[in-house]
């Protein structure tokens, strides 16, 4: 049976020993730059010199995740970095930017690269373009079925990585805006807010409460497999990932503990597999906000959410009973000890902690108190008879777990055979042999010499040579081959012990490959490569550069893309001047999809004006879509249009395997001159870059192919699996159909500032999530201009057509005043008619601000 590797995340040393103690096969971490996760403590790059040290001497691999994007001025550093871990013997990098990836690939191409989970690989044409470009792994989306794993590792070679615990993003990871658009702090650059945990009311088209309160309608439960290991690994999961670089180290012990002897006691009897009550328990109670098994069996709905609680609810404890003096009478569901933490769920406060110093019993004070007993604790004062008690935090399983990294006898040890041999007047010799083979020997200082009263034998050797401290090894075994009676003093044995140890420690270290050329090759070819990139054509003008008057030599203005959501929206951009049309891949929820003949008479009908359309392929699919994705591919093709826009990898795949020319959506995240070049050499006519660039990096990018920047809509914030308004009120749940809400009226959400939210689903029910603002560039259309972009874009798919024609009218007025007297003015009113189409207010995105 295949065996599979357990991966524990660590933000901090003592996490990472907490995961090679308890069982991790690797450890997954990021140093202080380029990774996702800012919040975490993470390792200088003197830690993690000596976690690979650790790690390796302990047979366990180490990954670095280098999975943010990157914009050009943090590529030249960034690819040193990669050349630190790759000398540093790192077992490969967790990465998301495709630039970085392709420099990557050319520079080092022994460092094994694993596509991250922001790369939202969802389909085997997904994993494919990654297995192509030289990647050895793939972490697969949280949102894929056992069903869609099992048939993406049925077409492909690559390793697949899934996640079998921890925390859940709401939305398909790589697709989420909200952190960015809203607070500023770019998920994408590893800096995410967590909206998704803030408390949300659903509201009706007219804004409407439909909800007596708000609730975490974006929290989603924490994912727990430990009872789906056997399904995970007969799909073809290669690679069992948990959640948690933000998680102390107790969390990581417990969790990496279950899933090690869950794995192990899985192989070894798949017939007699099961999960322990106890294995269960220590997992919920580490921490939980209950849990689920996310997308494996397929849409859960409403059973995937935590609404009532985005943080830890530990283990029920029982309710508050009758009071008892100053204290109440609680019946234990779960055992009790002094110094356990308790949260009180109080009808009115909310949650309120308590630790627990004294538990009393049948009158008298104990230290702890099994489940099923009755007993009389301290609760808060606004503890009211019925309240909900949770047991948070639990001492005795805390203490047990930093055992098992804080103790040297807590620690897994490898046997080591020894064999001495000696004779007198010639030195002691030691060879010590690990279980993998790997030997180093050592000698005395001095010779032996024949024993008068005290000669060597196996039991002095054993104790002498077994000393080995603090050292991952142990005896295991010894073999003393002594020609007569000898002996050293014991502080030669010490000494020879010791330098054989080292000598072992440096050959099975130095048997981790170093996976790096000479620094002097390294330099020489970083150079050139970056050199390389800046030699494509200037994607980005200088102001300067731009007007001195109407009609500038050299200055032309970018043309007009407008994305529609369907064929009567895409008619009224048309008929309003836009020279591209992209017509959405999604349908949505109570609309018929477009038929094949009437898209082909609007290619038709738009190239007759010299436009173009665009059809779309969906945003996002699973593989067990994959078949009708394709369908509507080849029904596309057959409309006449030249040329289909794509939104990640997968797209691209599959139009290279039909040999037709793809457009790159936003989605790419295409955020540096390298990615560009990349999508070119993989095909791509043009791309539309990342929203969340602002003007300075804009003007630096180098642009070897087309490309769009968007100016104007309501971008979707996040794209989800997940359907709020199914679950909430079409009753969506497991063995249980949603009721279609969707198809009857128009929802949003709104915060606690009252911002509102629009959202849809599409016919997959998947859920889109737009910005209660519309960004809108109109006044800031010059400086957009003078940028040297191929197309600038009108985002609509969500809009009624009269919105369309409208909106598209204003910038085709806008764009023929540039480089006009009348410029200034002109902008500056079709600005304000713009900002009174978009009642809820503008934004200028990030053009001006940025993302941290």
């Amino acid at each position: 049976m295949t065996k599979v590797e357990l991966m524990a995340p660590a933000g901090s040393m003592e996490a990472f020993k907490a995961a090679v103690a308890n069982g991790a096969d690797a450890v997954y971490l990021g140093g202080r730059q380029f990774n996702a996760r800012e919040g975490a403590t993470n390792f200088s790059a003197e830690e993690l010199l000596a976690a690979l040290d650790y790690a390796h001497e302990r047979d366990t691999r180490v990954y670095v995740t280098v999975n943010i994007l990157l914009d050009d001025r943090e590529l030249p550093e960034a690819v040193d970095y990669l050349y630190f871990l790759a000398k540093a013997r790192v077992d490969g990098i967790i990465i998301q930017d495709l630039g970085l990836a392709d420099l990557s690939r050319r520079l080092l191409p022994e460092l094994p690269l694993i596509g991250s989970t922001q790369m939202t690989i969802t389909s085997a044409a997904g994993a494919r373009f990654l297995q192509e470009r030289g990647f050895k792994r793939v972490v697969l989306g949280r949102e894929l079925s056992l069903a869609d794993i099992a048939a993406i590792s049925r077409q492909v070679e690559i390793e697949l990585e899934t996640f079998v615990h921890g925390a859940l993003c709401f939305s398909y990871s790589g697709q989420c805006l909200f952190s960015s658009m809203v607070g500023g702090r770019s998920g994408n650059r590893g800096r995410c807010a967590q909206p998704c945990r803030l408390a949300y009311t659903l509201v009706d088209e007219r804004g409407r409460p439909l909800e007596a309160k708000p609730e975490h309608l974006l929290s989603t439960r924490d994912l727990y497999t430990l009872d789906r290991v056997p399904q995970l690994i007969a799909a073809g999961a290669r690679a069992f990932k948990i959640e948690g670089r933000m998680r102390r180290p107790e969390y990581v012990a417990v969790v990496t503990r279950a899933y090690r002897r869950i794995i192990d006691r899985y192989l070894a009897d798949p017939e007699g597999f099961q999960v322990l009550p106890e294995e269960e328990r220590a997992v919920a109670q580490i921490f939980n906000r209950d849990f689920t098994p996310g997308y494996l069996e397929g849409d859960p709905g409403a059973e995937l959410m935590s609404y009532g609680r985005p943080s830890n609810r530990g283990l029920y404890l029982g309710r508050a009973g009758r009071r008892q003096g100053e204290r109440f009478l609680v019946h234990l569901e779960a055992p009790l000890h002094q110094g356990d933490g308790l949260e009180v769920w109080v009808s009115r406060g909310g949650h309120q902690g308590v630790v627990v110093h004294h538990i009393w019993q049948d009158g008298k004070e104990v230290t702890s108190a099994p489940a099923g007993q009755t007993v009389a604790l301290d609760l808060p004062p606004s503890t009211r008879l019925g309240d909900r008690i949770f047991k948070t935090s639990d001492i005795e399983l805390l203490q047990e777990v930093r055992r098992t990294y804080t103790s040297p006898r807590g620690e897994r040890r490898l046997p080591l055979a020894m064999v001495v041999e000696g004779r007198p007047g010639e030195p002691l010799r030691l060879e010590v042999t690990d279980p993998a083979g790997y030997r180093a020997q050592a000698r005395t200082g001095i010779a032996a010499a024949v024993a008068e009263r005290h000669p060597l034998d196996e039991a002095v050797l054993a104790g002498q040579l077994g000393r080995l401290g603090d050292t991952p090894y142990e005896l295991g075994s010894l073999e003393a081959h002594l020609a007569g009676p000898v002996m050293v003093p014991l502080s030669e044995l010490n000494h020879l012990r010791r330098e054989a140890i080292a000598k072992l420690r440096q050959v099975r270290q130095e048997a981790w490959p170093q996976r790096a050329p000479s620094r002097k090759e390294f330099e020489t070819s970083r150079d050139a490569l970056l050199a390389l990139a800046n030699r494509g054509r200037p994607g980005a003008r200088r102001e300067e550069n731009r007007k001195s008057g109407q009609g500038e030599k050299g200055f032309r203005p970018p043309r007009l893309a407008v994305a529609a959501g369907d064929l009567e929206g895409a008619r009224a951009a048309l008929a309003a001047g836009a020279q591209r049309v992209y017509l959405a891949g999604e349908v949505w929820q109570g609309q018929d999809p477009p038929e094949a003949a009437r898209i082909r008479e609007l290619v038709a009908a738009a190239r007759d004006k010299g436009a173009e359309v665009i059809p779309a392929l969906p945003r996002i699919w699973h593989e067990t879509e994959a078949r009708a994705v394709t369908r509507q591919l080849e029904g596309l093709a057959a409309t006449g249009a030249r040329l289909f826009l794509v939104a990640g990898p997968g797209g691209l795949e599959i139009l290279k395997e039909h040999n037709l020319a793809g457009w790159g959506d936003y989605h790419f995240n295409a955020f540096n001159s390298w990615t560009l070049k990349a999508l070119k050499e993989a095909g791509l006519k043009g791309v539309t870059l990342s929203p969340e660039l602002n003007l300075e990096q804009l003007r630096g990018l180098v642009a070897p192919l087309a490309v769009e920047a968007i100016v104007h809509g309501a971008l979707p914030l996040m794209i989800a699996a997940h359907c709020v308004v199914g679950a909430r009120l079409g009753g969506k749940r497991p063995g249980q159909a949603c009721t279609a809400p969707c198809r009857r009226g128009r929802f949003s959400l709104k915060d606690r500032l009252g911002l509102v939210f629009p959202v849809r689903s599409d016919r997959h029910c998947r859920f889109y999530i737009y910005n209660a603002k519309e960004i809108s560039l109109l006044d800031h259309l010059g400086e957009i201009a003078a940028l040297g972009l191929d197309w600038i874009r009108i985002e609509a798919r969500e809009k009624p057509p009269g919105y369309i024609r409208r909106v598209t009218s204003l910038y085709r007025e806008a764009l023929a005043a540039l480089g006009t007297r009348e410029e200034e003015d002109t902008l500056a009113a079709l600005a304000r008619e713009a900002a009174a189409l978009a009642p809820a207010g503008i934004t200028r995105g990030h053009y001006f601000r940025g993302v941290v």
